[in-house]
């Protein structure tokens, strides 16, 4: 019968203690369902989002945020070099609001920017500062994987590496930095690869080049942030950082020409330097003042020159490395400063539009802007950035909802034989845990033993000391049993529970004495008796059991870790507690969600039995 009868209810007291009772509940429920929303919502963020705390991931909704974690993303997570090649002025992440966007002068940067060799792009969203792997870097293991067929041994030999699997850390692609003073393309089988790659991706996956962005990272080294201070020395009325240009041949100002040769010579890619045919005399008297004679130049060279005049000179940086040394040598010293001629993406893009406009006259009015010179146009890079996330913010969201969980996963499922080991343990744990325990207390309930009482107070003390208590003469007792780094080091300390027993045992002596006397008239064994009666009568409080050891057994590392030191016995709690140690915390917040669904799984689907279990039926 109910405790508030059906009259009793109905008086406005009581009804304000049960409304009052209700909004408890309901308050607790909030306590514990809102910190687990907040979990879940923060596995899906990034470096730029982690610290929003908000039920739903703003960027699920909003593409202003997208478009945050997209230019986070593409930028390799470095607000450095952010802000180098959008020449912009200490810009963070999380204030970066989208642009107006004109949609004209974005079509042609786009379309311009096909138009570069691989020399002048740099591969986006190819570095992670928060070890997320990136998101080219899992394409480009893709793209190996289908063109080598799945054959790891093809691609080591191909490239004459020692990968150990597709996920291994040194299958990655060349360096792909070019605004880094000596890189260069290679001759090897893998950087052809790489290029193909590269060039087969989407646009979005591919950043021009911004030499405008490394003049400035430069200027602001040497005279400071202020551009005040930096107009006065040019003699240049700068407004924004993005009114500053690198020229592409010697200015005219004396200060900005000062500046422009030490970056050139000191600075600058080579790749982006050529030298125009009237340096040659002097690059001949540079070897001649560098080799002495003509025979050890072809000495080194490997060349069969007569005579000093016949030495050509390269207008661009050659492949070869003697012949690379030198012309590099001869940019940083002595090559006449006139006769230097720069090839950068910026001075291509606006001569680009000097072809397709004309004049700059022309340019504005299919623009609608102002300018007054095609040397002053800066490339609409950040417009573009957002022109790319409005055009695919479908696939864009996509990555960014899986990609933490896609870590986890390949991080669980690939290192050591974590689901495995797990496995082993609970199912390993369930099994004899659901037999030893039963049949402990059912001695106990069964036949009255003298000791029975100091019995259950023996099972009932060890539930007063924690499980570290016992750690150590565990460890050292598997130890003298050379069991360490084994399964049954995991099962065998905790098969035997005195709370299983004490509980079993309970219920065991509930149960009607004459079930187990007409068994007996009828000729049942004790055994007959346990697994035709007793079993089948216990199912909801064996369930209470076996949920228990389950997420005892799921849940723990310090006693797998203890006693399973190889890693190849860590069970899937050990590899999730060392990640912690490096992982960020969108990363934890992941890992923390994909270990719950298991336990949340076995609820579920079990918890009519459970419940049996909680509220036992003492009367009908």
């Amino acid at each position: 019968m109910p405790i508030i009868s059906t009259v009793g209810r109905k008086q406005p007291k009581m009804r304000a203690f049960i409304a009052l009772l209700y909004l408890l509940l309901c308050l607790g429920a909030v306590t514990m369902v809102y910190p687990f929303l907040l979990m879940i919502s923060l596995s899906f963020t990034s470096p730029v989002d982690q610290h929003e705390f908000t039920i739903m991931p703003r960027y699920w909704r909003d593409d202003a945020a997208l478009f945050r974690k997209y230019l986070e993303s593409k930028y390799d997570e470095d607000i450095n070099y952010f802000n180098r090649f959008l020449v912009r002025d200490d810009a963070r992440f999380e204030d970066l609001r989208p642009p107006v966007v004109n949609r004209a002068a974005v079509g042609d940067w786009q379309e311009f920017a096909k138009t570069l060799p691989p020399e002048h792009l740099n591969l986006a969203h190819q570095g992670s500062v928060s070890r997320i792997t990136p998101e080219s870097l899992r394409k480009y293991r893709t793209f190996l994987l289908k063109r080598f067929g799945g054959r790891l041994e093809a691609l080591n030999l191909a490239y004459h590496e020692m990968n150990t699997g597709w996920s291994d850390t040194n299958i990655t692609y060349p360096s792909d930095h070019w605004e880094d003073r000596q890189t260069r393309p290679l001759a090897t089988r893998k950087y052809q690869d790489f290029v193909q790659f590269k060039t087969s991706l989407p646009a979005r996956y591919r950043i021009p080049v911004s030499m405008d962005g490394m003049w400035w990272d430069w200027l602001r080294s040497q005279y400071g942030k202020e551009l005040e201070t930096l107009s006065q020395r040019h003699a240049i009325a700068y407004q924004t950082a993005a009114d500053v240009h690198l020229p592409d041949r010697l200015p005219a100002g004396r200060n900005l020409a000062e500046d422009w040769t030490t970056f050139v010579r000191k600075e600058c890619p080579l790749h982006y330097i050529t030298l125009g045919p009237q340096a040659a005399p002097a690059f001949r008297e540079m070897l001649r003042q560098r080799y002495g004679v003509i025979a050890e130049f072809n000495r080194v060279r490997g060349t069969s020159y007569r005579d000093w005049s016949e030495v050509t000179m390269s207008t661009s940086v050659p492949s070869d490395d003697a012949a690379r040394l030198d012309w590099s040598d001869f940019v940083s010293g002595s090559a006449p400063a006139e006769y230097i001629r720069l090839d950068t993406p910026e001075w291509r893009y606006r001569e680009w539009l000097r072809g397709r406009y004309g004049d700059i006259g022309g340019l504005n009015r299919a623009y609608g802007t102002a300018f007054t010179a095609f040397s002053n146009i800066t490339p609409p890079r950040f417009e573009s950035d957002w022109a790319e996330v409005l055009a695919d913010r479908k696939a864009i969201r996509r990555e960014f909802v899986v990609r933490n969980y896609r870590e986890v996963a390949e991080y669980i499922l690939l290192h050591g034989r974590a689901v495995w080991n797990t496995v082993v343990l609970v199912v390993g744990l369930l099994v004899v845990t659901l037999i030893v325990n039963p049949l402990a207390a059912y001695a106990l309930s069964r036949y009255r033993l003298p000791g029975t009482y100091k019995i259950l107070l023996f099972l009932l003390a060890t539930m007063a000391f924690p499980a570290e208590v016992t750690m150590i003469p565990g460890f050292l007792l598997l130890k003298s049993a050379h069991l360490l780094n084994t399964y049954w080091a995991l099962i065998l300390p905790t098969m035997a529970s005195g709370y299983s027993i004490f509980l079993l045992k309970g219920f065991f002596d509930s149960l009607p004495r004459e079930l187990y006397e007409a068994a007996m008239l009828d000729g049942a064994r004790e055994a007959t008796m346990f697994t035709r009666i007793t079993v089948p009568l216990s199912k909801p409080v064996l369930a209470v059991i076996a949920l228990g050891t389950f997420t005892f057994a799921y849940g723990s590392f310090m006693w797998a870790f203890l006693v399973c030191q190889d890693q190849r016995m860590w069970t899937l709690m050990v590899w999730l507690f060392q990640m912690q140690i490096w992982a960020p915390q969108f990363m934890i917040m992941a890992a923390l969600v994909l270990a719950a669904i298991p336990t949340l799984l076995v609820f579920i689907f079990c918890q009519n039995i459970i419940m049996r279990g909680i509220i036992l039926p003492v009367e009908k």
